[in-house]
């Protein structure tokens, strides 16, 4: 599978900042995905973004973006992964937020039961860290919101943001909200724009 669908952007790989750089105890993650898509390609480690790591449990999240056009998602859970790899969407429903997108069923971690749904935003800048916010509750079974930032060369910033519900859970509109911790960005964490 092509890591780039499409014609590439001349912006080149984002790179990740701080705690989404890969690391050595992410070799699992690392290489769940090389085994189960051995023709998914990264321009290196050093542009893998960790969103989210368990590597002891087989568990995680990692994302590139050959250029500013595109993204490639991979999601692992007891060491299986699934990728997709897509163009972002050409235009956005709300400022700042370029992608909410509903990704695979995938099985529980180690220790939970039923399958889950994974969710992907991408949020310009890096106003990290996220949090859900407002009166409405994502429920009882959600999972946090985890992110990373990823920076271009020529200075574009963005926040890959990934949360989870049971699958069986039906998503709330118009609610809860995920917001950055200063609160620059807002959107609702389940209403998908995929463009």
């Amino acid at each position: 599978m092509p890591a780039t669908p499409g014609a590439p952007s001349t912006s080149g790989p984002a790179a990740p900042v701080g705690e989404g750089q890969v690391t050595p105890a992410d070799a699992p993650l690392l290489e769940a995905v090389r085994r189960q898509h051995p023709g998914a390609r990264a321009q290196g480690d050093d542009s893998i973004i960790v969103i989210h790591r368990e590597p002891a449990a087989g568990a995680g999240e990692l994302a590139w973006m050959p250029d500013d056009r595109h993204y490639c998602l991979a999601v692992v859970r007891a060491e299986r992964a699934d990728l997709s790899c897509r163009p972002l969407p050409t235009f956005w429903a709300r400022i700042g937020i370029r992608l909410v997108t509903k990704g695979g069923l995938y099985p529980g971690e180690p220790g939970a039961t039923g399958t889950r749904t994974v969710f992907l935003a991408v949020v310009d800048g890096g106003h990290g860290p996220y949090r859900y916010a407002g009166s409405a509750t994502p429920g009882p079974g959600a999972g946090p919101v985890r992110d990373a930032t990823a920076v271009f060369a020529w200075g574009r910033t963005l926040s890959l943001l990934t949360y989870e519900l049971p699958a069986a859970d039906v998503a709330p509109r118009g609610g809860p909200d995920i917001c950055s911790a200063d609160n620059a960005v807002c959107f609702p964490a389940f209403d998908a724009y995929v463009g």
